[in-house]
């Protein structure tokens, strides 16, 4: 239930159009990734675009924050625990990964309800986007390796699932490192969860099919 959700979720969110150059990336990532007032006034475009950009952005923010983070943390975490088999401590390593990546998802859009209304911010506040944003996106990159290695302890289904899930975490964490704004980061995340839920949809049928317990 909790990778429908997640899927629900990111299925769900409000429509952002960019009003300016996202560089690659989708609105919602690209105004995550901002480093200066100047660019964040680059991605509003022209004031006859940037009003409706804002408020946008701003319904984006309250549907991440209040939906789809907590449906993808649920999802992660109970996906490391359901696939923990012989590996307890492994699986709590994971959860605890995924589970402060949710958290600094959530820290971030405190940060951003703050930025978006008022785009000349303090210079720290934009620091504080990075060291949110960028740890996020590698523990998330993390949390699905490890889930990848947990799926291959089990069954072989389970290590058919952990190939893609172990290449969309390592895909992220090089993008995100390489070129945060390459869609190829968001690619890697997106094809890692994607085996997890196809695995839990296994998984919903006959547990030991996915997991030794």
């Amino acid at each position: 239930m909790a990778g429908l959700a997640t899927l629900a979720a990111s299925m769900g969110f409000p429509p952002v159009d960019a009003c300016g150059p996202t560089h690659g990336t989708g609105p919602i990532i690209a105004l995550e990734l901002v480093r200066t007032p100047a660019a964040l006034a680059e991605l509003f475009g022209p004031p006859s675009c940037s009003g409706a950009f804002e408020a946008a952005q701003l319904r984006a923010s309250w549907w991440d924050a209040l939906a789809f983070i907590p449906a993808y943390a649920a999802f992660l975490a109970l996906g490391a625990v359901a696939l923990r088999g012989d590996a307890p401590r492994l699986s709590r390593i994971a959860v605890a990964v995924l589970l402060v990546a949710a958290l600094l998802d959530q820290i971030e859009g405190l940060i951003l309800f703050q930025i978006v209304p008022l785009w000349q911010s303090p210079p720290g506040l934009f620091d504080a986007l990075f060291f949110t944003v960028r740890p996020k996106f590698a523990l998330l990159g993390l949390g699905s390796v490890l889930l990848a290695a947990l799926a291959w302890r089990g069954p072989w289904l389970g290590k058919i699932a952990a190939l893609p899930l172990a290449a969309g975490g390592l895909a992220s964490l090089w993008f995100l490192f390489a070129n945060p704004h390459d869609p190829m980061m968001m690619q890697g995340h997106r094809y890692a969860w994607m085996a997890l839920l196809a695995l839990a949809a296994i998984g919903s049928v006959n547990a030991r099919w996915v997991s030794r317990t």
